[in-house]
This record gives C-alpha cells, sequence and structure tokens, in this order.
C-alpha cells in the first residue's frame, strides 16, 4: 500500500530509493530539487506540457543543475481530447462563480506520472502542493487511485516554509523568477494566480498580475460577435468554420481577452475548513461554459435539467476534491456526456467590455415552442385546462394553510 511522506524531515529520515517528482520550473519544485540534492536523492524531474509548444528550456537547465534527469511529456492533445471537453459537459465552475483550473490538469499530470514513475524505476512521487491547495488532494488521491504500491511525498504539507525563504535559498545559487512573490498556474483552460497581495482577499486586487484578459477600460469600444456549433454537448465549430477543440480555446482566449471577458476573483475552501483566495483568467472557458448553458436551457425538459444541474454540481465537487479516477467521479462524468447527448445547435454571442451577451440559439432539439409553430396552438386549443388547475392546485385547497391576510 501507499507510503506517504508529509514533511521534509520525513523525506530525510525514509529517503526514496529514487523520487519521480513534478516540476514545472517553479519556485517549490526548485528549491525542493535543491533540497533533494542535499539528501543525495536520485531524482527524476518530469515536466508535464499542457499546451506549450516547446518543453521549458528553463525547467530542463535548473532540474540538471542540482543533478535530476530531466523528462519532458506533452500531454495537450490528452487535455484536449478527454480532460477539458468533461468540464464542459459539466459547465464546470468552482461553487458556481468561475472555471476551474487545475482540477482538470492535476489528474492528467498524477496520471502521467504514475506512467513515467514505472517506466524510470521510482518508488515515490513528490509534489509541492500545501496544505491550502486542493492540488494536494487530486495528485495524492490520483497518484494512490492509480497505483497503491507507490510512495507519495508532499513534503510541503507538514513543513509549511514561507515562499520568500524558497526564493533567498534560490537566489544564493543565481536562479530567480520573473513572476516573483506571485504563484502561477497556467494550463490553456484557466491561469491562476495567488500569493503576495492576493493572499487576502480583503487587498485591493492587483491588475497587474492579469497576462491573457484586457482591463475593460481598454477593451475595444467596437464589441465582436461570434457563432459557437455545438454538436453532442460540444463545441465544433466557430462562425460555421469546423475548429479542433484545442484551436478553439486557443482562439477564444485571445478574442475573448482581448475583449476583457473571464476575469475573476473567489476563495476556495480547502480540505481544512479556511479559504485561499485565488485570481484566475479563463476567457476561452468562460465563453464556451456560457454557450452550452444556454444550449441546455433550450433542448432538456425540466426534469433533465434539474437532474442534470445536481450531478453537473456533484461531479464538479467530487473531482476538485481529488476523485477523478474514483469510481463515482468517473460514473458522474460518463452520465454527462450520455446527457449530452442531444445538445447540437448553435449560440450566437456578443463580446464586449467585459461581458457575454446571447444573441440567439438554435437547436434541432430545442423545446422553444416556436419551433412548433401553428401546430402547437392547434393542440393546445383542444386541451381542459379545468382538470389541469384543478389538480395542479389540489394539495394548496385541501390543506387551506395560506395566510388570507
Amino acid at each position: 500500500m501507499n507510503r506517504f511522506i508529509t514533511t521534509l524531515e520525513e523525506l530525510a529520515e525514509r529517503k526514496p530509493r529514487r523520487m519521480l517528482l513534478l516540476y514545472s520550473g517553479g519556485v517549490d519544485g526548485t528549491y525542493l530539487l535543491q533540497h533533494l540534492q542535499t539528501l543525495g536523492t536520485n531524482v527524476t524531474a518530469l515536466h508535464v506540457r499542457i499546451g506549450d509548444s516547446e518543453p521549458s528550456a528553463k525547467a530542463a537547465e535548473q532540474a540538471r543543475l542540482f543533478g535530476a534527469e530531466f523528462v519532458d511529456v506533452d500531454v495537450t492533445d490528452r487535455f484536449f481530447g478527454e480532460f477539458a471537453p468533461a468540464a464542459v459537459h459539466a459547465d464546470a465552475l468552482y461553487q458556481e462563480q468561475f472555471p476551474v483550473g487545475s482540477t482538470l490538469t492535476r489528474p492528467l499530470m498524477a496520471q502521467t506520472a504514475v506512467r513515467v514513475a514505472r517506466e524510470h524505476g521510482c518508488d515515490v512521487i513528490g509534489h509541492t502542493a500545501t496544505y491550502m491547495q486542493n492540488s494536494s488532494i487530486r495528485l495524492s488521491g490520483s497518484i494512490a487511485t492509480l497505483d497503491p504500491e507507490i510512495g507519495v511525498a508532499a513534503p510541503f504539507l507538514g513543513s509549511d516554509l514561507p515562499r520568500e525563504q524558497k526564493l533567498a535559498a534560490l537566489g544564493k545559487a543565481g536562479i530567480t523568477f520573473a513572476e516573483g512573490i506571485h504563484s502561477i498556474d497556467s494550463n490553456p483552460w484557466a491561469r491562476v494566480i495567488e500569493c503576495g497581495s492576493l493572499e487576502s482577499p480583503e487587498n485591493r486586487l492587483d491588475e497587474s498580475v492579469f497576462r491573457w484578459t484586457r482591463d475593460v477600460a481598454d477593451a475595444p469600444d467596437e464589441a465582436v460577435e461570434i457563432a459557437l456549433v455545438f454538436e453532442g454537448g460540444q463545441p465544433v465549430a466557430l462562425d460555421e468554420e469546423p475548429i479542433a477543440f484545442g484551436d478553439l480555446v486557443h482562439r477564444l482566449n485571445a478574442l475573448a481577452g482581448e475583449h476583457g471577458v473571464g476575469r475573476s476573483s473567489g476563495l476556495e475552501d480547502t480540505p481544512f475548513g479556511v479559504k485561499n483566495h485565488e485570481v484566475r483568467e479563463a476567457p476561452a472557458a468562460t465563453v464556451i461554459i456560457k454557450a452550452h448553458q444556454v444550449l441546455a436551457n433550450a433542448v432538456f425538459t425540466a426534469q433533465e435539467h434539474a437532474v442534470r444541474g445536481s450531478i453537473a454540481r456533484e461531479w464538479t465537487t467530487t473531482v476538485v476534491q481529488g476523485g477523478w479516477f474514483g469510481h463515482l467521479g468517473q460514473s458522474l462524468a460518463k452520465c454527462l456526456a450520455d446527457l449530452d447527448r442531444p445538445l447540437a445547435g448553435t449560440v450566437r454571442l456578443r463580446l464586449h467590455k467585459g461581458t457575454v451577451t446571447v444573441l440567439s440559439v438554435s437547436s434541432p432539439n430545442g423545446l422553444y415552442y416556436t419551433r412548433f409553430g401553428k401546430s402547437f396552438h392547434d393542440s393546445m386549443l383542444e386541451y381542459s385546462y379545468t382538470p389541469w388547475l384543478s389538480q395542479a392546485t389540489l394539495s394548496s385547497r385541501l390543506r387551506r394553510i395560506g395566510d388570507p391576510r
């Protein structure tokens, strides 16, 4: 069964034979590489690439500087083929506020890490998530589910070192970071920024941290209109031109971001009751989810819509809390994809000064009455309304508990 290492002290006492470290080239991972070198631990640094066209030269250089083998794996196709589409089926908004981000990438990273760890003979997989990050259970839980025999090292769970201390230690080794005090997690679906002045939601938002989205004041005065075409609940065309999902996300990130769409700031619940403040940008995700919601409203019956909404919220909560590969998470994902089969049609949207306005929706499976024309009204003329009203008001009339005043 898995063994879990949750402090730097335990890491020194129970030194792995060979550790695979999930490594993006950031502050936390680089500090841990430096620490592992002082322990004499053999390390394979795995860079899981999602959306970047080339391997990170900086990450590779830093890994080798600290004596680690560097492995780069591009999983972009899998991200757009399996993980991001699941978020569309679920309209996956964290607490119905903003698109999920690392929720989609962490299980994919864990799955890739398990495979590479087996190939390189690693007995432990390490990551740098803290107790203030849900990524800790997403990574640890996914690894434990996928391979119960491999160890998991998450030393910053129990060894809470200030980011300033890590930066100072790495600075002595001649390593600096452009983002400085801010911690940034970015994938094509969302860019998440935290730490520094963003740590407290009581601080005024530092808008200099945004990179994908323009400030509304600087967005174009002229609006842009787009049409998204869906089949089976997934976008397949932009302005009537077929487009691959990954290309669509790239296009909409640029277009919607230019018009100031997709910024959000909110608090994320952690497993220990307190909340973590995050700022994020997700232009494409914001637009695609909005269009998907509109189409679902046009196609689903009231009962289907209610049931699907409940399942979608449960799936989102489950995967946020690390259950992507668990039985419940997998079952709910299949159900959502199956429910989305009739979702086909076109949604037209206007992007302007940070807003997304629905202009029209059309679907061959839509239940809006104008699709049925005069035949619907003719059929309703034959309907007997008295029994319907009598039945619909029966319980209220019998109970007589209403306030007559």
